[in-house]
């Protein structure tokens, strides 16, 4: 990959030699990533478990900090979910079509052996990590 000589920020070291024309070096860089990515979100649920410890400790409802120039706050969320099977049941099929809205996109599914090997143990019955 061709990459222009400027200040490089963090992220862009992690494309530092991909071969854009070869998908086993597009995919290390991709399993690269999305490792990162986990270790980050992981570090993330971290710190939002202590933000809410920190603002439950103290009583508050929301908080803004000067410094950081962040407002936070927690909110309750209710969600309703529609058991699709029962609303079938309930209505004749033109009515079900009536209300059912379909749409269409693409997705792109990546499968490591690490998923693999976990949606074979969860098929087995198991709900191994």
């Amino acid at each position: 990959m061709i990459m222009e000589k400027k200040k490089f920020s963090e992220i862009d070291v992690l494309l530092v030699d991909l071969d854009e024309t070869n998908i086993s070096s597009i995919l290390s860089k991709w399993k690269e990533i999305k490792t990162i990515s986990k270790k980050i979100t992981e570090f993330e649920d971290i710190l939002k478990n202590k933000i809410k410890a920190y603002l439950r400790e103290h009583k508050w409802d929301s908080h803004y900090d000067e410094f950081t120039d962040i407002k936070i706050s927690i909110q309750n969320i209710e969600s309703l979910r529609i058991d699709k099977n029962k609303v079938k049941n309930l209505l004749t099929e033109s009515q079900y079509a009536k209300v059912l809205t379909k749409s269409v996109y693409e997705k792109l599914t990546i499968i490591t052996p690490e998923m693999r090997k976990y949606l074979n143990d969860k098929a087995m019955g198991g709900d191994k990590k």
